[in-house]
């Protein structure tokens, strides 16, 4: 059985999100070497780049996150490695922690759904420019899903591995 990340779906999800990070943070480093040249070299300040910066922020950090979850690259501090020597002992963590993360990111994504509707509905905007805060707020959500979705992936395969599967290798050792 061919697996799920060799698919064309998922190499294109994880094209448009590592995309969306290499822009973000090329606009973000734009943005900010302009206000230093501005404010620095032209003695001017340019109204509502720190609203910019911010909004394309959160993009790039939320974005992060699903990148981070896709690959099962969290920050992890696994101390129980040094005590424990059991595989079996190693892998039952390791399920639980799956386990515990799944439940976690499913109360967060809806709430994040939640309360993205709500500020939808309530039609905030930014001091400065009067953006829609909703532009800053849509990549909290969508990470929280994807992130979600991720790790209830990423259960699935420690609970059924596959045979060339490198992943319960980490999950294990």
């Amino acid at each position: 059985m061919k697996s799920i990340e060799k698919t064309l779906f998922w190499k294109s999800i994880s094209w448009v999100q590592r995309t969306v990070l290499g822009i973000a943070s090329i606009c973000i480093m734009m943005i900010v070497v302009i206000n230093v040249l501005a404010r620095y070299v032209l003695n001017i300040g340019i109204f509502g780049l720190e609203e910019m910066i911010v909004i394309i922020a959160m993009w790039m950090y939320w974005t992060g996150g699903i990148v981070a979850t896709a690959e099962n690259q969290h920050i992890k501090g696994d101390m129980l490695d040094m005590f424990i020597k059991s595989k079996n002992v190693k892998k039952t963590i390791g399920l639980v922690a799956h386990s515990l993360t799944v439940a976690a990111l499913a109360l967060f994504a809806w709430w994040g759904v939640e309360w993205g509707l709500w500020n939808l509905q309530m039609g905030q905007r930014t001091p400065g420019l009067r953006w829609l805060m909703i532009w800053s707020q849509i990549p909290l959500v969508i990470s929280f899903v994807m992130m979600f979705l991720y790790s209830v992936y990423h259960l699935i395969r420690a609970i059924f591995p596959m045979k060339e599967d490198n992943f319960t290798k980490e999950v294990t050792e």
